[in-house]
Formats: structure tokens, C-alpha cells, sequence
């Protein structure tokens, strides 16, 4: 009886300090770095949405190939890239678009995908029908969606003009190497 209760009592502590081990991980997981907007070059930013847009503004991962530092001496210039993530913030206004490159999955009654009419797609394009994609919400935008992100100036200041969601993963996923298909 003594036995059991003391292999009870080690398997607990063993428990315990195994858990409190892989909080302390999700602790120490560093955030990746921060890019700021003032130095972004182009009027496009393709990324991958970190978290969910307030009113002011959303933060996206953006994928910026850097050479490795420490190259060996055989690998000269022909060293492969390494993939650097960064975060960067991009201010909205209330005049920002929010859209999808295709319409959004729905289902009908008996749980089949609904198939699009004409006039359908004409409701979903939204009050500006002239626009590309389909009209959405800044709650319809949700981290790891892949965004094409529209940037504008006015007042010496970078926003987002529009952001379009071209991806429902965000693919590639920077936290994860890409997998290798095997063939049939």
C-alpha cells in the first residue's frame, strides 16, 4: 500500500513539472519582430493576418527573405535565402475596403454548398459593384487569412485602402516548414 501511494505521489510531481515546463515555453515564445510602417516601400503588402483588426488598425506577417550571416566558406553566393517573418502594423480608416477575391462558401438547407446565380453574385460585389472581389466586414477578416493589402497616403501618413482576403490559411505558415507531397 505504502508503495503505491508513494509511486501515486511521483507520478503527480512528475506530471506537474512536465506542465509547468510547457507553460513556461508559451511563455518565452518570442514575438517575431516588428517592421515599421514608415519604412514599407511599394503601394501592395501580400501577408498573413495576425490578429484581428480593431478600429485602427491590423497587424499582418509579411515574409522578408534575408541572407543567412553565417555562411561556410564553400557556400559563397549561392547560399539559399532564410525566411524571416515580420509583423507590421498598417493603420485603417473608416474609408478602408474590406473584401474577398471569391465569394464566400455557404450552405443550403440540406448542408450542400449553394451554387451562386448571376444575381446573386451581383448582391455580394456589395454598393460598389465596381470594385474587385466581394464585400465584406473587418469581423469577416480573421487571423491566418492571406490578405493583399492596398496602401494609400494622404497627409504624409500610410494607411490601408483597401484589404482584399485571397486565402482562407495562411499559407505559407510561417511557424511551420512547408511539407513535402508524396506521390500516388
Amino acid at each position: 500500500m505504502y508503495l503505491k501511494l508513494c509511486s501515486f505521489v511521483l507520478l503527480c510531481i512528475a506530471f506537474i513539472s512536465f506542465s509547468a515546463l510547457g507553460q513556461d515555453a508559451k511563455k518565452n515564445k518570442t514575438p517575431l519582430d516588428r517592421i515599421d510602417i514608415s519604412k514599407v516601400t511599394g503601394s501592395t503588402i501580400i501577408g498573413k493576418v495576425a490578429s484581428e483588426p480593431t478600429e485602427k488598425s491590423i497587424i499582418v506577417q509579411i515574409h522578408s527573405p534575408k541572407t543567412p550571416n553565417n555562411l561556410p566558406a564553400n557556400k559563397g553566393k549561392n547560399a539559399p535565402p532564410v525566411n524571416d517573418w515580420k509583423e507590421l502594423e498598417i493603420p485603417i480608416k473608416e474609408t478602408t475596403k474590406f473584401r474577398f477575391k471569391e465569394p464566400v462558401e455557404a450552405f443550403d438547407d440540406k448542408g450542400n454548398i449553394k451554387v451562386y446565380t448571376q444575381q446573386d453574385l451581383k448582391k455580394l460585389k456589395g454598393s460598389n459593384p465596381n470594385l474587385p472581389g466581394y464585400e465584406a466586414k473587418p469581423e469577416n477578416i480573421i487571423p491566418g487569412h492571406l490578405v493583399t493589402i492596398s496602401l494609400a497616403k494622404q497627409e504624409n501618413k500610410i494607411f490601408a485602402s483597401m484589404i482584399m482576403v485571397i486565402g482562407k490559411d495562411g499559407s505559407p505558415n510561417p511557424d511551420n516548414k512547408p511539407g513535402t507531397k508524396k506521390k500516388n
